[in-house]
């Protein structure tokens, strides 16, 4: 039976992380040693290849139903334990981890409300993503922090001097805002 699936791990991962990965799929069954090559498994009406998409890990090709079933599981149960989060497919509500914070100017945010921020990149950011939120004016440059163990947005107040009028006036008028939706920050000054 034909498969085709997506895993919720983000193409920014770093080299360590593939590292991980890359045994993980070494240790699985049917694993077919190929140099320089996707990772492939073969054996009798089985013909796996993963490849990294920006979807996620995409899995695609043939493999038995009823081998199928244990082997993704075995796969996403050993995935979850080497990356410390839950691996599954995106479209069952799996989330990403991205590795690397967003870094995002606050001259550059086109639409903030309850439920997200959006920037004039189009990048947008959900509130219910984020377990913490903080804020430092005397950081350098100053900034709102915003986290959960699966990812990071950072907003810089972009005016090169540190306590300037603009900074602290854009500061604290971005602080009011998210108030009146409802979003508390822990000042770290």
């Amino acid at each position: 039976m034909n498969h085709d699936i997506c895993l919720n791990i983000h193409y920014s991962a770093p080299q360590e992380i593939w590292d991980r990965i890359n045994e993980i799929y070494k240790s699985m069954p049917y694993w077919a040693e190929r140099e320089n090559s996707l990772p492939q498994w073969c054996g009798e009406n089985i013909n796996l290849v993963a490849s990294v998409e920006s979807g996620g890990i995409q899995i695609s090709g043939d493999m038995p139903e009823n081998i199928w079933n244990d082997w993704i599981k075995t796969l996403t149960d050993r995935l979850t334990k080497a990356l410390g989060y839950q691996i599954g497919q995106p479209e069952d509500g799996y989330k990403f981890k991205f590795w690397k914070p967003f870094e995002k100017k606050y001259s550059d945010i086109k639409s903030i409300d309850e439920k997200q921020i959006v920037f004039k990149d189009y990048s947008t950011f959900l509130w219910g993503d984020f377990d913490s939120r903080e804020r430092n004016i005397s950081g350098k440059p100053p900034y709102f922090h915003f986290f959960s163990p699966l990812i990071e947005l950072y907003v810089y107040f972009d005016d090169s001097k540190v306590f300037s009028g603009n900074n602290k006036k854009n500061f604290h008028e971005f602080q009011q805002r998210l108030g009146e939706l409802g979003i508390k920050t822990l000042d770290l000054t």
